[in-house]
């Protein structure tokens, strides 16, 4: 009996020093609340950052009274060493508190480097690429019995001032005379006498796009340190070759910091005198009576008939040789025919590489062994009258 008695006794103290203890969590949880304080960064998310604005966030003091508080930013750029801080206090109300740059006099500033602190605190400006703001709010003060703080806020942006460099001359997919053209662009940025330029040329492979092409293959003619908005290509620099398709860019650095860069533009070198005039619509070859005849003009294509008289259906193989007969790689193998007349358009200009105004052969043969040729010029739609 006795022994019951105090089984349940130590049960009971077990029990109210169980209950103790969770009166103690939650009220330690609901101070914690109480006195939670944190930044609201929407007012600012998607704007780029300027002096006058990154202050524009709201602090939420969920307690019922004021709070004494240190409040720290930091923006830091992805993939690189560029950064800055800054730190400063300031008193929140219970609820929500608008923060701006008038109420924030004194902000202490930290750059990872000098030109960064010119660039973004005298002319209002971040560099090219993506960041991380940061906000943290910490209470301090007599108030705060520990170094209580809420969670950061954050917020990312992307700078490409794709509109702030502008190329001039030659102009976009320009067909130009001069194997040493003058590459030239302007600028918006007020400060641009104290900027320095990145100039970039690359050759345009066949299904490159311009933007691909000056990021993938290696310039033909690069030149980190340009002090001007132009300069003539070198005659130094390796040789541009006529016909052959080119692209070009600037990039724009403050004190080596890359502010932006231009859009791809693309230029060709040709000679006046090998641009052709031609008719705009070319009639069909009949490649049954065509065949090994007078050597055609085919403007971005060759369009083919051919007529099916024995057979109810036949396939013509394909092979596409250039002037010294050398076979080109051809991704259309065949044609398919059916019994009365077959039309095809054998598209050249987006598909191959051929050269303007040089001589090709295209080779056709059917299932019994029959072969057609047709002779023909090869003329770039974009190099003609």
């Amino acid at each position: 009996m006795e022994q019951t008695i105090q089984r349940k006794s130590s049960i009971a103290r077990h029990g109210r020093m169980l209950l103790i203890l969770l009166s103690l969590i939650v009220s330690l949880q609901g101070r914690a609340q109480q006195n939670q304080v944190e930044a609201d960064l929407s007012f600012i998310d998607g704007i780029e950052l300027t002096p006058d604005n990154i202050f524009n966030f709201r602090i939420r003091n969920s307690g019922s009274q004021a709070r004494a508080v240190a409040v720290s930013g930091r923006v830091y750029y992805r993939r690189s060493n560029l950064s800055f801080t800054y730190t400063f206090q300031t008193t929140v109300q219970p609820g929500m508190n608008s923060i701006s740059r008038s109420l924030i006099p004194n902000p202490q500033w930290s750059f990872s480097e000098s030109g960064l602190r010119d660039l973004f605190l005298n002319y209002s400006k971040l560099p090219q690429g993506t960041y991380e703001y940061c906000v943290t709010v910490t209470t301090t003060g007599a108030g705060a019995e520990s170094a209580e703080s809420g969670n950061s806020a954050c917020v990312y942006q992307t700078v490409e001032d794709l509109f702030l460099i502008n190329l001039v001359t030659p102009e976009n997919d320009a067909k130009i005379y001069e194997y040493n053209p003058m590459l030239a662009w302007v600028v918006n940025y007020p400060f641009a006498s104290e900027l320095t330029y990145k100039l970039r040329v690359a050759e345009l492979k066949q299904g490159q796009n311009p933007q691909s092409a000056i990021t993938r293959n290696n310039p033909v003619y690069r030149d980190d340190h340009v002090m001007t908005t132009g300069t003539i290509y070198p005659v130094t620099a390796r040789p541009l070759q006529k016909w052959q398709p080119y692209v070009w860019t600037v990039d724009a650095y403050y004190k080596g910091i890359l502010l932006g860069g231009a859009e791809v533009w693309k230029f060709t070198i040709i000679d006046d005198s090998e641009l052709v005039a031609v008719a705009a619509d070319q009639s069909y070859t009949h490649i049954n009576i065509e065949s090994g005849r007078a050597e055609l003009l085919a403007v971005g294509r060759l369009k083919l008939k051919y007529t099916l008289e024995d057979l109810q259906n036949d396939t013509l193989s394909l092979k596409l040789f250039d002037h010294s007969g050398k076979e080109v790689k051809l991704s259309e193998k065949a044609f398919a025919a059916s019994y009365g007349d077959n039309r095809y358009l054998f598209e050249i200009k987006d598909k191959y590489n051929l050269k303007h105004l040089k001589k090709y052969r295209l080779e056709l043969s059917n299932t019994q062994g029959r072969k057609y040729m047709i002779y023909f010029k090869y003329a770039n739609p974009d190099l003609i009258r």
